[in-house]
C-alpha cells in the first residue's frame, strides 16, 4: 500500500490489521512512522529516481496493490506535486507490470467528474473530465486516463477506482489543518473555531470518514473488485450548515469574490490554496454510492455533520483524536 502513512492510509492499516483473510502488508511512504502497526514498512518516495525499481521489489508476490500516495494541495510547488501524482502514480504502474500483480485498488476522488448540476447525485457513469483549473483534479483524471490505457493493454488485470470527496478524520487534523492554512497551521488551536465562512449560497458538498474509505478499500479488497465506487457520508451540507459547523456563521459571497479572496491570500503565501479550490468545492458534483451498497454491502457508518464537528474539535484542542468521534447507530 503507497501512501500507507496517511489520512486514508492509516485507516486502511487499521481496518485489515486482524483481518484472517489478509497474510500480510508492506506499507510503502516517504517517511515510516514510529507506530509501525505490525506491518512491513519500505521507506520509498514514489515520486523519486529509481522509485520504480523498489517499488517492483516490495510489489513482488502481492496479491494486490492499493495506491494511495498523493500529494494533495501544490501550495506554490506545482512541480513537486506533479513529482508525486504523475510521476510517481507511473512508477507505481510500472512496478505493478513487471511484479504481476493480478488487482490494483487506486484511491482515485469525485474531483474526476465534471461539474453537477445543482443537488444531484451522480452515479459512477457521470462525465470525467474533471474541474478546468484544478491541478488535483486534473492529475487525478490524468491517472484515471493512465488507468484505461492499462485496462486495455492487460485486459486480465482487475482495476478498482475509489473515488470519495473530502476524507477527514479527528485523528488526520493536524494533517488536515496544515493542509488548508499551510504556516499558519500552528495557530489553528488558537482560533479553535471559523467566525465567518464566506461562501456562495448555493453551496453543497458532503464529507466522508476516513475510515468509511477504509471500509470501501478493505471490501473491494476482499472481494476482487473492479470498477469504480463512488463513497461518501450522509447528509449533504448546504453553506449555512458547513458555517454552524466550523463555530461561526455564513457570509454569503458570490463565487467570484472568494476566488478574489482565495486568490490574494495566496499569492501573499498567508495559505497554501490557489483559487481553483473554491471551485472544486462549488463545482464538484454530489455522489450516488448505490453501487458500493448493493455490490459490497457497503453502508456510510458516520455521520458527515458529526464528523466534520469532530475533527473541527479536535484542531481547536490540539490532539491527535477526539473522542467526539461518533459512529452513527
Amino acid at each position: 500500500m503507497t501512501g500507507a502513512s496517511g489520512n486514508i492510509g492509516s485507516a486502511v492499516v487499521e481496518w485489515l490489521s486482524g483481518r484472517p483473510e489478509i497474510r500480510d502488508v508492506t506499507g510503502i511512504a516517504r517517511r515510516v512512522p514510529a507506530d509501525r502497526r505490525g506491518i512491513d514498512w519500505r521507506a520509498v518516495d514514489v515520486g523519486a529516481p529509481g522509485a520504480a525499481d523498489a517499488l517492483t521489489e516490495a510489489f513482488a508476490g502481492a496479491d494486490a496493490v492499493v495506491h494511495l500516495a498523493w500529494h494533495i494541495v501544490a501550495g506554490h510547488d506545482r512541480a513537486a506535486q506533479a513529482r508525486t501524482n504523475l510521476t510517481g502514480s507511473r512508477a507505481v504502474l510500472t512496478a505493478l507490470h513487471r511484479a504481476r500483480v493480478p488487482h490494483l485498488v487506486h484511491l482515485s476522488s469525485a474531483a474526476v467528474y465534471s461539474r453537477g448540476d445543482d443537488d444531484t447525485r451522480v452515479a459512477e457513469d457521470w462525465p470525467r473530465r474533471g474541474v478546468p483549473g484544478s491541478t488535483y483534479s486534473q492529475d487525478k483524471v490524468a491517472v484515471e486516463d493512465l488507468l484505461d490505457r492499462l485496462e486495455r493493454d492487460r485486459p486480465r488485470l482487475r482495476v478498482a477506482r475509489i473515488r470519495p470527496l473530502a476524507v477527514i478524520q479527528p485523528g488526520a487534523a493536524r494533517d488536515l489543518a496544515r493542509l488548508a492554512l499551510g504556516r499558519s497551521a500552528p495557530l489553528a488551536p488558537l482560533i479553535g473555531r471559523l467566525p465567518v465562512l464566506p461562501l456562495p449560497s448555493a453551496t453543497i458538498t458532503q464529507v466522508v470518514a476516513a475510515q468509511d474509505v477504509a471500509d470501501l478499500v478493505g471490501r473491494v479488497l476482499l472481494a476482487r473488485a473492479t470498477g469504480a465506487f463512488n463513497v461518501t457520508d450522509e447528509p449533504a451540507m448546504r453553506a449555512a450548515v458547513l458555517a454552524r459547523l466550523m463555530g461561526g456563521r455564513h457570509v454569503p459571497i458570490p463565487r467570484s469574490a472568494l476566488r478574489r479572496l482565495l486568490d490574494v491570500a495566496w499569492r501573499l503565501r498567508l495559505q497554501p490554496l490557489d483559487p481553483s479550490w473554491a471551485d472544486l468545492l462549488i463545482d464538484s458534483p454530489l455522489l450516488d454510492c448505490t453501487r458500493a451498497r448493493t455490490e459490497l454491502g457497503w453502508r456510510p457508518g458516520h455521520d458527515g455533520r458529526l464528523t466534520l464537528l469532530a475533527t473541527r474539535r479536535a484542531v481547536r484542542t490540539a490532539t491527535p483524536r477526539s473522542a467526539g468521534y461518533q459512529k452513527v447507530p
